[in-house]
């Protein structure tokens, strides 16, 4: 039996020792928020959006969309559906709903507490390339799942270059930094599963704040270098990529064999961003010409595409594409992408075209089935600059690290159910890896101990003494070497051993392959066979 010293000893080291050792390794904390259809219920008019729900304190609920375009947070102040904000630059006139609806819903000015605008704009300057002023800012609470973070917010109200809310993901991220300094994520890194907006297949995603989803990996990782500076043509870009081929492919009912045109070789190959916030491909002129003209050749379509104020009395298109009536017969296009000469990903026909679908009188969804809508911006690209958004990023899964400037695309399980949030690294000290929470704990277990450990104390100097001998100390018991750190931890498991629904990469894909935490990478210069990223459809290619 211990003597009662050596038991004051033990618990001690048990509770102190427990409470405040430093384990070698722990998982930095994440953040996991769901995005898709984004409706919220109020007693203004109820919102029919898309993004990410986001609580404001003393303020409303509203949707707000991942976004390169700034740094800071940008909230859709109330006025931007006063009655002079209604008018949609000559294409038709919004109702309130239809505004509320567009705008995933918007905070109160005066409910927030107002601060300086000084230096935002240098901040963003990619606000400032939209001909959009910074005039408003405020410091809001925001709530994030779980977790709560005060911020910087830029309040925007004027404004037709932009629809709801931007959560900014730029390089700059004062979000991103925000919660690392406060302890909720590790890293300043994001991974975004984009998922569809399509009509025939629809899929919610999910936004991962430091970090990424491992559920939504398909396949090895691509990496590519966060673009500083990060201007293409007029536009603010951090994610660019090299678009080394794009090609399109048909083949309806009628046909015998497929028709495919290039659009894009390596003698024209051209720089483009990728843009979460946007929602459809945006063109260059000279592209977009290429590509209806054999949109023509296809659909016997003659004429304009349908602009919009031709269908405006039946519903709000947000972000109108190339339109054209159902009459004129399918499309049924797929397009193939290769970025930087290695990754290859077909955009399928049910990304790519939809029936047409906007926000109704009332500020919610309908769908207009005599008309069909490509996914296509139908005016060229502002500067000329492509753009690849979401019907793109349908197809891939996206993750950005600016602790090593680097983000990363993989093909995407488009069967992934529930989210498995990792970090951008397996581990981190635990000193500088706790949560506020969990310094609070160990701090009350700690007082808990050495409470204990005294009353113990106490009990053994006042209790009578005993006149038996106590033998000799021999070693110390397992418990004891235990408590004492003589047991080296067992060894733990990496977040990417414990990794499932990731596909084995092909000899192909991992070609001079590299690995990031496990995953295997292939980087953007390497010029080596094609990763061919294929869907489900029975579009065939010409060789």
């Amino acid at each position: 039996m211990p003597t009662p010293s050596r038991l004051i000893h033990f618990l001690l080291v048990f509770f102190v020792g427990h409470a405040c050792a430093v384990s070698p390794c722990q998982a930095p904390p994440t953040i996991q928020l769901s995005l898709g259809s984004c409706i919220i219920l109020s007693n203004l008019s109820d919102v029919h959006s898309w993004g990410v729900r986001l609580g404001v304190d003393n303020s409303n609920e509203i949707c707000a969309v991942p976004s390169t375009v700034v740094n800071s947070t940008f909230l859709t102040s109330s006025e931007i559906c006063d009655d002079s904000e209604l008018d949609m630059a000559g294409e038709g006139r919004m109702t309130k709903e239809q505004c509320r609806s567009r705008r995933g819903g918007y905070v109160f000015q005066d409910k927030l507490v107002g601060v300086s605008t000084a230096g935002l704009a240098q901040l963003n300057q990619g606000w400032g390339a939209l001909s959009n002023p910074i005039t408003l800012a405020a410091q809001a609470t925001l709530h994030l799942g779980r977790r709560s973070i005060a911020s910087i917010v830029v309040l925007f109200n004027k404004g037709y270059m932009s629809t709801s809310s931007h959560i900014g993901l730029a390089a700059g991220s004062t979000l991103l930094q925000d919660l690392k300094s406060a302890g909720f994520v590790g890293s300043r890194s994001w991974g975004l599963n984009s998922g569809s907006q399509s009509v025939e297949f629809p899929r919610d995603g999910s936004l991962v704040l430091g970090g990424y989803d491992e559920a939504s990996l398909g396949g090895s990782f691509f990496d590519f270098d966060v673009k500083v500076p990060d201007r293409l043509e007029n536009r603010n870009c951090p994610l660019q990529v090299l678009v080394t081929g794009l090609a399109i492919s048909v083949k309806n009912g009628n046909m015998t064999q497929p028709t495919s045109r290039v659009l894009v070789s390596n003698a024209n190959k051209m720089p483009a961003c990728i843009e979460p916030y946007d929602n459809q491909l945006r063109m260059p002129g000279p592209l977009l010409d290429q590509f209806e003209e054999f949109f023509e050749q296809i659909t016997k379509f003659s004429g304009d595409a349908v602009p919009p104020p031709e269908y405006n009395d039946l519903l709000l298109n947000v972000e109108p594409g190339i339109v054209y009536p159902k009459s004129a017969g399918p499309f049924n296009a797929t397009l193939r992408f290769t970025l930087n000469y290695n990754l290859t990903v077909d955009i399928p026909f049910y990304e790519l075209q939809r029936p047409l679908r906007g926000l109704g009188k009332d500020g919610k969804v309908v769908v207009d089935s005599n008309y069909t809508e490509l996914q296509i911006f139908r005016t060229p690209a502002e500067g000329d600059a492509p753009v690849l958004g979401k019907a793109f990023l349908s197809q891939l899964y996206l993750y950005v690290n600016y602790e090593t400037m680097r983000f990363h695309l993989a093909s995407q399980n488009i069967e992934a159910s529930t989210p498995l949030p990792a970090p951008a690294e397996d581990c981190v000290p635990a000193s500088t890896g706790r949560t506020p929470e969990t310094n609070g704990l160990i701090a009350v277990g700690a007082v808990l101990g050495a409470l204990i450990v005294a009353l113990l104390a106490m009990w053994l100097y006042k209790r009578p003494k005993s006149t038996k001998q106590v033998p000799p100390a021999g070693p110390p018991s397992e418990m004891e070497a235990g408590a004492l750190g003589v047991v080296p931890p067992a060894e733990r498991l990496s977040h990417f051993d414990m990794m499932q629904n990731i596909e084995n990469p092909s000899p192909t894909a991992t070609a001079g392959a590299h690995t990031l935490g496990g995953q295997t990478a292939v980087t953007d210069n390497q010029m080596g066979d094609k990763d061919v990223i294929r869907h489900p459809s029975d579009v065939a290619w010409d060789n």
